[in-house]
């Protein structure tokens, strides 16, 4: 059992208010830790999740964050667990605010004020842009990233390739090349934790991704560093999300499978492994599945 869609939006949306006065208190740690585990959050899900509890939640993440909760939240039982979590997490901050109070004390006047949810969500999103939001941006923690990652791959001496050749002299990387830096170090860091031998991923990488050769072989280079093995995949996942076209992130998922079925069998560890990286993503289940069953139907056939 896992935690649902649902359930993951409201523990984000419920940690962005926790943040939005620029402290996640004690109190209110502990309490989305109770939750997280009556809501049975998988450990893949509480990777994913630990990424927000450790750096401050942006303006910008908030405001995500209600819009995905209003579109998951289609029950009223789901609408009235949101608006009672909301309520105990106000009671839990030792230094809540006036217009955090105002603001609580309404929330459930706004879940009641209409069907669809709209003015709640007009209200949080309202809510959210008038809150100080301290600490460093999640802007910069993908900077810092991504200059590492920058860094690892010009310190590898790869052959001299027309695509590569300003990134190599120095130039920033196109954001074509950020993206594929991205994908590409989030696999090899997945595919670290299985602590398994890795297959040739050329194959798989050619087949799910669909780039020229120059591409692939960028691709590559880094998927199998295993210096990438040691990155923080949450801020990779985030990473992914920011940089790389939707195309590129539902590829990722196939070259985890690709590469789990190399060896005739993908094992429920890698399942659940994969399933991590898919809800980062935000890799609707009925696609997870396809892809798993898309492989593992050709290695059973």
């Amino acid at each position: 059992m896992t935690a649902s869609s649902f359930q993951i939006a409201l523990l984000k949306v419920l940690v962005a208010v926790g943040w939005a006065d620029g402290v996640l208190t004690d109190a209110e740690r502990r309490l989305i830790g109770r939750w997280m585990g009556e809501f049975y959050v998988s450990e893949q899900q509480r990777n994913y999740l630990q990424y927000y509890l450790e750096q401050p939640t942006t303006r910008r993440q908030a405001e995500d964050f209600s819009k995905g909760l209003i579109e998951a939240a289609h029950s009223g039982r789901e609408r009235e667990e949101a608006l009672t979590k909301l309520q105990q997490l106000a009671g839990a901050d030792e230094h809540l605010d006036e217009a955090e109070r105002l603001f609580l004390e309404r929330v459930r006047e706004l879940f009641e004020s209409t069907g669809d949810l709209g003015l709640f969500a007009n209200r949080l999103r309202g809510f959210f842009s008038a809150r100080p939001f301290s600490g460093r941006s999640s802007d910069a923690l993908l900077a810092a990233l991504e200059a590492e990652l920058v860094k690892l791959w010009r310190e590898r001496d790869y052959p001299g390739d027309p695509y590569v050749a300003a990134f190599k002299a120095g130039e920033a990387p196109t954001p074509e090349q950020r993206a594929l830096l991205f994908v590409s170090a989030l696999a090899g860091c997945t595919w670290g934790e299985l602590k398994r031998e890795m297959p040739d991923p050329l194959p798989c990488i050619r087949r799910c991704l669909r780039l020229d050769e120059a591409q692939t072989r960028f691709v590559a280079q880094t998927l199998v560093d295993p210096y990438v093995r040691s990155l923080d995949r949450s801020r990779l996942v985030r990473g992914v999300e920011n940089y790389a076209e939707r195309p590129l992130a539902l590829g990722l998922v196939d070259i985890l499978f690709c590469l789990a079925a190399a060896d005739g069998l993908i094992s429920d560890a890698e399942t659940e492994t994969i399933r991590g990286v898919a809800l980062g993503l935000k890799v609707t289940h009925r696609l997870f599945i396809g892809s798993k069953l898309r492989f593992s139907g050709e290695q059973s056939g």
